[in-house]
């Protein structure tokens, strides 16, 4: 079992890790142009898209959830199925969303309470990067797909070759054409483009005869497109709602004032990494997971599940001492701010809890996704954001400024993970 998890894990976390390193170039690249303002307005437009693409990573989730359990049951019709249907939402919603531009952008990030600069720059950068939009969608539904059907190889190969079009690319437009908010945007549209086009080649390469199984009668089967979209409805609220938390984060932190923004900005890119590292265990688990159900394995089920939290817990304690050795390194390699890097030290500790308050809710959401039982999903995340976060943050806030918000994160973190244990054995029995 530890075997195959590993050969999911490590390549999903090779692909995983390169999405916060170029979330982290471009920070890095911006915090070098003068001002915290540009700092805080790629905070808030890479938010925005956070908001905006986890609320749609359903396309990614669900396909691989009922990808996996397709496999599992030897059932390659309905994998083909599963892969035409979200292919044809992803190209629809990747359109709407442009159409969208003008009324997401104002209501997402002009009606704010922030800087005008650092507002300014987060639509510049908005206005950019929302043309990616169709092709971003396309390849969540591929790389879903690739897992479900238990190769982990092509999507770390495709994400890995956008993520290094988007560093260099980003960073000939800031560097040489002085595109500045502009051209970190417009490296992530080409790239994502690009990895469009692998998605392609990779699939008829390896997967050429799943073709054959396409048919428009199954595709628009009435029970199968009601679980697909039943699937999919819950995990768009799951996610539309933890994302959503974080968008509210950062839009408080900057009535605190740019510098906090910034500050915070960097924070949450330590939580990024770290997320994106056990995301790769939580896929690997949850594909399994699913696998096992859809073969109707209870036993190989059970230990899928208690190895991936096991791997999950080591890797927490790794990034913990990780991060309390090199915080100020980190933070001096992502901007050249002095007065950010010096207030950042008093927040540190922050970003030292963050592995091992997180871990446990990250590690069951995959679990969750794979064996589809994303009903408990969604009403553990509802529970937990609108009871426990949102109060909490607000009155936090209150009492302890920067400090109690980033305790409201840590305790909404920490509740995730308890209340998904709690369903956890009655969710993934058979």
């Amino acid at each position: 079992m530890n075997r195959q998890i590993l050969r999911l894990a490590i390549p999903n976390v090779i692909s995983n890790i390169t999405i916060p390193v170029v979330g982290i170039i471009d920070i890095a690249l911006v915090g070098r142009l003068g001002s915290p303002a540009y700092m805080g307005g790629v905070g808030f437009g890479t938010m925005v898209f956070i908001l905006v693409y986890t609320g749609l990573a359903f396309l990614r989730m669900g396909t691989t959830g009922l990808t996996a359990q397709a496999y599992g049951a030897s059932d390659y019709r309905e994998s083909a199925s599963v892969l035409l249907r979200a292919l044809s939402f992803s190209v629809l919603a990747g359109l709407i969303l442009i159409a969208l531009q003008v009324p997401l952008g104002k209501l997402l990030i002009t009606k704010l309470d922030g800087s005008k600069e650092a507002l300014g720059y987060a639509l510049e950068y908005f206005n950019t990067r929302i043309y990616a939009a169709p092709a971003t969608l396309v390849v969540f539904v591929f790389i879903g797909w690739f897992i479900g059907m238990q190769n982990a190889k092509i999507p770390m190969i495709i994400t890995i070759i956008i993520s290094i079009s988007n560093a260099i690319l980003s960073s000939v437009f800031v560097l040489v054409f002085d595109l500045e908010i502009r051209g970190v945007a417009l490296g992530t549209v080409i790239s994502q483009y690009i990895g469009l086009i692998f998605c392609l080649l990779f699939y008829y390469r390896k997967f050429k005869r799943i073709t054959y199984f396409f048919k428009i009668k199954s595709v628009l089967n009435f029970a199968a497109v009601k679980r697909f979209i039943t699937v999919s409805r819950d995990i768009f609220i799951r996610s539309l709602l933890l994302t959503g938390s974080f968008f509210l984060f950062n839009a408080v932190s900057a009535s605190l004032g740019n510098n906090v923004l910034a500050i915070n900005s960097v924070m949450l890119q330590f939580l990024w990494f770290f997320a994106h590292v056990i995301d790769g265990f939580s896929y690997a688990g949850g594909t399994l997971a699913g696998r096992y159900k859809g073969a109707k394995n209870q036993l190989l089920l059970n230990k899928s599940v208690k190895k991936s939290y096991s791997f999950a817990l080591y890797i927490s304690i790794g990034f913990t001492v990780f991060y309390m050795l090199l915080t100020k390194p980190l933070f001096s390699i992502l901007t050249d701010n002095i007065e950010v890097i010096n207030m950042s030290q008093n927040f540190a500790p922050w970003v030292w809890i963050l592995p091992l308050a997180s871990f446990t809710a990250f590690i069951y959401d995959g679990i969750y996704i794979g064996v589809t039982a994303t009903t408990t999903l969604r009403n553990v995340m509802l529970v937990i954001i609108v009871c426990l976060f949102i109060p909490s943050l607000y009155i936090f806030k209150y009492y302890g400024a920067n400090h109690g918000m980033w305790l409201a994160l840590i305790v909404m973190l920490i509740g995730r993970g308890v209340g998904l244990r709690i369903f956890l054995k009655k969710s993934i029995e058979i």
